[in-house]
């Protein structure tokens, strides 16, 4: 019999889950709910038994495939096991979504040190992103579960993996010098950790973050030698053209800072109005 359960395998969502005790609820086709559990043991058996091939950790919306497995008492019923993920089609409108606005909104909720949203509209549940870039996080994301915020979606072109970054949080102070930087067209220094066919990574030790420089911003041959003349280890100074939140990350040029880029452009589309 128990050869026979294992062999045939259901469809179903997941309907509720508790991270906290890797318990929770899976619903089939027909409405039938069926309980699972995410222990490191049940994982372990899982394996073994050749149901999964790597492991999995539900959450809420997940379409997936499982096989029962006979609960303890005979009386009681099955149990869900080798629960195989599919995908998530509430997190799929919640990325299709975000591609058509400027932000979202959710409720901010924790389990644990972790913090997660549950989107308003398609009540997908998404993991925040702590990033580099945000002033004691932690804090004041403590105070503010169980309110909507406002936040965007991070590697939204991987559902499985996409998460939120929060749009309110308070920044970093060095946050605010590299934007002032960024405003005045000052160079900021870095030191060279990277560097690739397309472009180089710098540390800024000073305010604690990367800043990534592209080869498509040479656009000389002059430029290009500049570049390919930069070592590793290298002391360099570079223009902060615009600073990514949400993964804490600086973009650089060696040759234009960002307000003459911008004045450029500005220049080229007053001309054509006048013409």
């Amino acid at each position: 019999m128990e050869d026979s359960i294992h062999a045939s395998r259901i469809f179903g969502e997941i309907v509720s889950f508790n991270p906290e005790k890797h318990f929770g609820f899976v619903e089939d086709q027909s409405g039938t709910k069926y309980f699972f559990y995410q222990s490191e043991q049940n994982f372990i058996v899982d394996l073994e038994e050749g149901l999964i091939l790597k492991r999995y950790y539900a959450t809420v919306g997940d379409t997936v495939s499982f096989t029962l497995r006979p609960n303890f008492r005979d009386d009681d019923p099955p149990v869900a096991a080798g629960l195989i993920r599919m995908a998530n089609f509430h997190r799929l409108d919640m990325i299709r979504m975000s591609t058509q606005r400027e932000f979202l909104v959710g409720t901010l909720m924790s389990f644990g040190k972790n913090f997660c949203i549950r989107h308003r509209e398609t009540q997908a549940i998404v993991n925040v992103n702590i990033s580099l870039s945000s002033k004691k996080p932690e804090e004041w994301l403590g105070e503010k579960v169980g309110y909507w915020v406002r936040f965007i979606l991070t590697k939204s072109e991987d559902e499985e993996k996409v998460c939120a970054y929060v749009l309110d949080i308070p920044q970093r102070k060095s946050v605010k010098i590299i934007l002032e930087k960024m405003e005045e067209g000052e160079q900021i220094q870095g030191k060279v950790v990277h560097r690739s066919n397309a472009g180089i990574t710098l540390f800024l030790q000073e305010y604690y973050f990367n800043g990534n420089l592209s080869i498509k911003s040479a656009q000389s041959p002059e430029e290009k030698d500049y570049f390919d003349s930069i070592k590793m280890g290298q002391i360099v100074s570079a223009y902060p053209t615009d600073f990514q939140y949400e993964k804490g990350l600086v973009k650089m040029d060696f040759f234009r800072p960002r307000n003459k880029s911008q004045d450029l452009i500005l220049d080229k589309s007053e001309g054509d109005v006048s013409n």
